[in-house]
């Protein structure tokens, strides 16, 4: 199997307004839990790897080890076919579960993910929440991913018209469905999405602390004629933290090419 080779840049930072860094990336071997100054260059010479971003929710010590165990665990895979992926996500929900039953200040503990995965099923993305995988294609950035978010359940459902920047409202946050993060224990329902690479393609990876500050095109306009990962994540951070820094910001852009 020759699968995909990667490069790219990733920045996981507690952005201007949070105290603590509750993001976690995880980029083939790199791993960022606590908050980096400036973008990271990586490389992956070989498949199989994984390319993951994690949004922790449930307060700042509970979210910031739901981040980091979703994403510890993944690194930690032996395997990455999507039947391998989906069962360490799936036993990263139940320990995150009990966690939160055993230790009342962990109560909640729970993540939003995102990845990006080169492994004996071909390339494919997965996510849980609402950290966003998105696509290069003919100058335009494509969202793969799908939100589990209570606004997508609206606009799905007819009720609520998507925005047109691609913004949410401070009142869409909530999520339909994470990593952990429920009092009661539910099973995951984990999004795959398999993905054709004739020869090369740019994929971006991100938290809600990009998305909710700036607006699709206005990263699309950063991303797409920008050739190094590292100047466009830095500008992306920077427009980020420009809009506010709300939240916290965690950015990867992976360009892949055949082995």
């Amino acid at each position: 199997m020759n699968g995909f080779v990667a490069s790219g840049a990733w920045i996981c930072h507690t952005g201007k307004v949070r105290k603590m860094n509750e993001d976690a990336c995880l980029f083939g071997g790199a791993f960022g839990g606590a908050s980096t100054s400036a973008p990271m260059k990586a490389v992956l010479k070989k498949s199989p790897w994984v390319v993951a971003l994690a949004d922790g929710i449930g307060g700042h010590r509970a979210g910031a080890f739901a981040s980091r165990e979703v994403v510890a665990n993944l690194e930690a895979a032996s395997e990455f076919s999507r039947t391998a992926i989906g069962n360490v996500l799936q036993a990263t929900n139940r320990k995150l579960h009990e966690v939160g039953q055993e230790k009342p200040e962990f109560e909640g503990t729970g993540t939003a993910v995102v990845g990006l995965v080169s492994g004996p099923d071909g390339m494919f993305g997965f996510n849980v929440g609402d950290a966003r995988l998105y696509r290069q294609q003919a100058g335009r950035l494509t969202q793969i991913s799908a939100d589990d978010s209570v606004e997508q359940m609206l606009i799905h459902e007819g009720l609520l018209k998507a925005s047109d920047d691609g913004v949410r409202s401070k009142y869409m946050h909530a999520l339909t469905q994470s990593v952990g993060g429920s009092v009661e224990y539910h099973p995951l329902d984990p999004h795959f999405y398999p993905l054709t690479v004739k020869s090369a393609a740019r994929f971006l990876l991100c938290t809600d602390g990009l998305t909710d500050m700036i607006s699709v095109k206005t990263i699309e306009s950063y991303v797409v004629p920008q050739l190094k990962p590292v100047a466009a994540v830095q500008s992306l951070f920077s427009a980020a933290m420009e809009a506010g820094g709300r939240d916290n910001i965690t950015i990867a852009i992976v360009d892949v090419e055949k082995a």
